[in-house]
């Protein structure tokens, strides 16, 4: 691929900018690093995060790698997909609770992207509604084809778990594990993360929605070692399966190769509720994440 043109920006974090681009009037995403070292160093990982996973649909896929020079600065560019039609969150904030049938196709979805970034040896760490992006459906069974992406904090398989007691997060709290806040990051940490995204798509609020700070959620997670409540009126098959995302011994939690073939993933999709929606109260979503 040739040059790009930056069309306009589709967001801005701490290592950099994400810009919608043109290609050869093919529209593409490319995330430029910020002038600091951290932000380049987090871009090249990235890159080299991105290269194992070619060809998985769950996945979101990456074009190039490019070095320019912008104003005396060395910037790198990092050339992925453009996800036209945004992200999970984006979808579960406008729309609220999602279908039984779209629940358990995009948690197909999201556990065939896990099985093959765990067999990789890698952790993805930030797993949230709003780091899985919305492309075209290539099936019947959905609305949407998922794609797992920002790989900005995750821990590969040569990195050791180097703030091991610390007490610290890696990645946002909302969605992380009880282990992972004095610094254990296992594969199980995404399987906790997705445990939340789940309930999320099912009441169209976080999981952790009572909680209020930073500091309640760290105590529930850390001393008390709490998983989130499990909504009121699933069905077996679904509790069940929240069940074993929630396992607090991180080493007895289900991997997502076993979770691809639990009862809830493998049942016949039907119009039945996962849940009595009346049953809810509203809530208002914490704001520290």
């Amino acid at each position: 691929m040739g040059e790009w043109k930056n069309l306009r920006v589709l967001g801005r974090g701490s290592y950099g900018t994400v810009y919608l681009a043109s290609i050869q009037n093919l529209k593409v995403a490319v995330k430029s690093s910020s002038n600091f070292f951290l932000s380049v160093a987090s871009l090249h990982k990235e890159k080299n995060i991105l290269e194992l996973f070619k060809g998985c649909k769950e996945i979101l896929q990456y074009y190039f790698y490019k070095h320019t020079v912008e104003g005396g600065y060395v910037i790198s560019n990092l050339c992925m997909e453009y996800a036209p039609y945004g992200s999970l969150g984006d979808l579960i904030r406008e729309e609220g609770p999602l279908s039984e049938k779209e629940v358990i196709s995009y948690t197909h979805m999201l556990l065939k992207g896990l099985s093959c970034i765990h067999k990789k040896g890698v952790v993805h760490c930030d797993l949230k509604p709003d780091n899985i992006l919305l492309f075209p459906s290539s099936d019947g069974h959905s609305k949407y084809q998922l794609k797992i992406a920002d790989f900005g904090l995750s821990r590969t398989r040569e990195e050791e778990n180097s703030n091991l007691g610390e007490i610290k997060f890696r990645g946002t709290p909302l969605y992380m594990s009880p282990e992972s806040i004095i610094g254990l990051v296992e594969s199980s940490l995404d399987i906790w993360s997705l445990g939340c995204i789940v309930i999320e798509m099912i009441t169209g609020f976080p999981a952790w929605r009572n909680v209020q700070t930073k500091e309640e959620l760290m105590w529930k997670l850390g001393y008390l070692q709490e998983a989130p409540t499990t909504p009121y009126g699933l069905s077996w098959d679904c509790a069940n399966f929240l069940s074993k995302c929630f396992v607090k011994d991180y080493r007895l939690r289900w991997s997502a190769s076993m979770l691809l073939h639990h009862p809830f993933i493998q049942k016949q999709y039907h119009t039945s509720p996962l849940y009595n929606p009346s049953s809810f109260f509203s809530y208002d979503i914490v704001s520290y994440v």
